[in-house]
């Protein structure tokens, strides 16, 4: 397989830029930005993790991949296609092939619909399946699961949080999508069902040769899934490279402070996290040059000066510090 069929979808500076503000007695409106210039490339069948702070504009990203949000600027490729550049009916067809997970499975879930509601729904939107087959198509779905076909005529309130998010997942599958987005998929959770939930994702990329961008700020959670990880802070990816030896030892400062605060459960393991200064910045007032150096311990003039570039400093490892 060459480089242009191995990448799934391609990012080129995308951006996503917020005006916000009332403007009251004659206040400017300020603008928020969300995702500042990211370049990012999704491979078939592997799982990008991308990872970072609350804020940090992991979701959105997400979202503009899907166009579920439209970009300030920059440009996403799926398999070679100008995703921006659509109309309506060509959008309509490529949602066939780009899906998503929500956080919450208590909110994405319509209380109105049965689950067969649910995951019939978008078979007989996009065509695929009338009568009879639709019912058949929704059983194999929650069978693949880890569900009952029975469960089709129950309403998403009675079922537990783990079992909201299979159906989530199920309808995320129900149109054999080759790119699912999968949105802090475990964290609204139990920690005792997690891990359950994890490994069914897996399953499921493995079955249906799927591809997953997984967005989370749960380092254990990625480190388990992913085959590359992505970092991000304050709208930039500063650091990407393979899960295998991520952290032996990670190259970005900000990397290294998020694997170190990451809890051990071994005592005689334990590291106390890295002394970071002072709190992340707001994206409404972002620092100049490298967002990272009003916390970074290694912060020289230079970082506050200039905005490092995103470089391969490895084979497949990509890091933004003037350092490294």
């Amino acid at each position: 397989m060459n480089q242009a069929e191995e990448t799934l979808v391609q990012i080129r500076g995308l951006s996503k830029h917020y005006r916000v503000g009332a403007g009251f007695l004659g206040s400017q409106r300020r603008t928020l930005q969300a995702v500042d210039q990211v370049d990012l490339t999704i491979r078939r069948g592997e799982v990008l993790g991308l990872v970072g702070e609350s804020g940090c504009g992991k979701s959105t990203l997400g979202r503009l991949i899907l166009r579920l949000t439209e970009p300030s600027s920059g440009t996403v490729f799926f398999e070679g296609r100008d995703v921006g550049g659509l109309d309506r009916g060509q959008m309509r067809a490529l949602r066939r092939q780009m899906q998503i997970v929500f956080q919450d499975p208590v909110t994405s879930l319509n209380p109105r619909l049965t689950v067969g509601g649910i995951l019939g729904e978008p078979l007989r939107i996009h065509g695929l399946a009338r009568g009879r087959e639709v019912e058949r198509r929704v059983a194999e779905l929650l069978e693949a699961v880890g569900l009952r076909a029975e469960h089709a005529g129950r309403y998403p309130h009675q079922f537990s949080g783990g079992q909201r998010q299979r159906i989530g997942i199920a309808r995320a599958l129900a149109l054999n999508p080759k790119l699912v987005v999968a949105d802090e998929p475990v964290s609204a959770l139990d920690v005792s069902i997690q891990a359950q939930v994890m490994n069914l994702l897996l399953e499921l990329r493995d079955k249906f040769g799927l591809t997953y961008l997984l967005v989370a700020h749960d380092l254990t959670v990625v480190h388990h899934l992913a085959d590359r990880i992505a970092v991000m802070y304050l709208g930039r990816i500063v650091e990407a490279a393979p899960a295998e030896g991520f952290d032996q030892p990670p190259m970005h400062p900000y990397t290294a402070a998020l694997f170190q605060s990451a809890p051990i459960a071994d005592p005689a393991r334990q590291t106390r996290p890295p002394a970071l200064r002072g709190d992340v910045a707001s994206p409404l007032d972002p620092p100049p040059g490298c967002r990272f150096h009003p916390r970074c311990p290694e912060a020289q003039a230079v970082c506050r000066l200039q905005s490092p570039e995103l470089r391969e400093i490895a084979p497949d490892h990509l890091c933004a510090c003037h350092f490294r």
